[in-house]
């Protein structure tokens, strides 16, 4: 049954509740009493008469909690860090939600998730009206997902334990102390993506609300498949992160991802949307690591899938610059032979044996 609680009982330790906070000096340390926990968050926004709402479901306990910001403007934007037992994945559902990972800020827009461990100092703060879904894992329910997933009869099943988020996992596990967390920002690929987890955020919320006969296996496999979606490379672009990369690094990380994914044929525009930066910003951020601008640098991968294309496949100089979208002949030869010193035809010969 659910049942509302203050914004203090969320605040402080509670024998009867699903999870332990123990209060420091600096931080907030959260210990998971249940295989697992799932929180929805809405913030209206960041002035006097905007509210929050949160609501945490567990197998044992459900509650909710509403407070305003009035009286205490920086309540929902100015969150104290905390760590805790267990694994966390953020899943920002609407709108930007600042992560503040130890010392080091970073933006996250709607459609992009990150997975923090047991290690790492963070906060999430809310900046414009948004909605996130936390999912709570333990340790225990992390080894019960993956023991299926190990010992599952279908082959293609297995095919997650070779995904980035499953080395992260089975790393840090061995590795408690570790500062380190992934980042996951949507593939352009899959444009119906985002639709997905919304889809399966809902019915996992929907599960967690009118529980019934066979919940608790439903609730397991749909954590399997919200593992599996975000882990997929067809879904997510996804970077470990280690402290001491700043915000900066990460975000040209994310560039350097899309670039790669759409062979460096991205707008502008395109990384505005995704990123939440704007182009200025981030032209500035790709010349500060590599000295280019961001046209400059998205050539670099055209001009590098073109020359493996022209070793690795039969089609025609022509038709490999037209699949690029170069739509003069000329300007390909001239960009081709200013980064490899040689015509299309001559790197060819060079590279493929007799």
């Amino acid at each position: 049954m659910l049942r509302e609680v203050s914004k203090d009982y969320i605040t402080s330790a509670k024998p009867n509740a699903s999870f332990s906070i123990n209060t420091g000096s600096d931080s907030n340390y959260y210990q998971l009493k249940l295989p697992y926990q799932i929180t929805y968050e809405f913030c209206s926004g960041t002035e006097e008469d905007d509210y929050m709402n949160s609501i945490t479901f567990s197998e044992d306990e459900s509650f909710y909690a509403r407070d305003s910001f009035q009286g205490h403007d920086k309540a929902f934007h100015d969150h104290p860090l905390h760590f805790h037992d267990y694994y966390e994945i953020m899943i920002v559902l609407s709108g930007t939600v600042t992560q503040r990972i130890e010392d080091i800020d970073y933006k996250y827009p709607a459609g992009t998730c990150c997975l923090i461990n047991r290690g790492i100092r963070h906060a999430e703060n809310f900046d414009t009206e948004s909605s996130i879904l936390f999912v709570g894992l333990s340790t225990s329910m992390i080894g019960e997902l993956l023991t299926v997933a190990e010992h599952s009869s279908f082959h293609s099943e297995k095919d997650f334990m070779k995904s980035n988020l499953y080395s992260f996992i089975i790393s840090d596990l061995d590795n408690p102390d570790r500062k380190a967390y992934l980042d996951m920002i949507p593939a352009f690929a899959k444009a119906t993506g985002f639709e997905q987890l919304k889809n399966l955020s809902t019915e996992m919320l929907n599960t967690m609300m009118f529980p019934h006969f066979g919940s608790s296996y439903k609730m397991r496999s749909l954590l399997s498949e919200l593992l599996y979606f975000i882990s997929s490379t067809d879904n997510y672009h996804c970077t470990e992160v280690e402290m001491g990369m700043g915000n900066d690094q990460l975000l040209f990380s994310r560039v350097e991802h899309l670039m790669t994914e759409r062979n460096g044929r991205v707008t502008r525009s395109e990384l505005e949307k995704v990123l939440n930066y704007s182009g200025d910003y981030l032209n500035r951020i790709v010349n500060k690591f590599t000295g280019m601008c961001l046209y400059d640098y998205g050539m670099t991968f055209c001009l590098r899938k073109a020359a493996m294309d022209l070793v690795n496949t039969k089609e025609s100089i022509s038709s490999i610059a037209q699949n690029l979208q170069f739509s003069n002949r000329t300007h390909f030869y001239s960009l081709f032979e200013k980064q490899y010193h040689m015509t299309p035809k001559e790197y060819r010969a060079k590279h493929i044996s007799p």
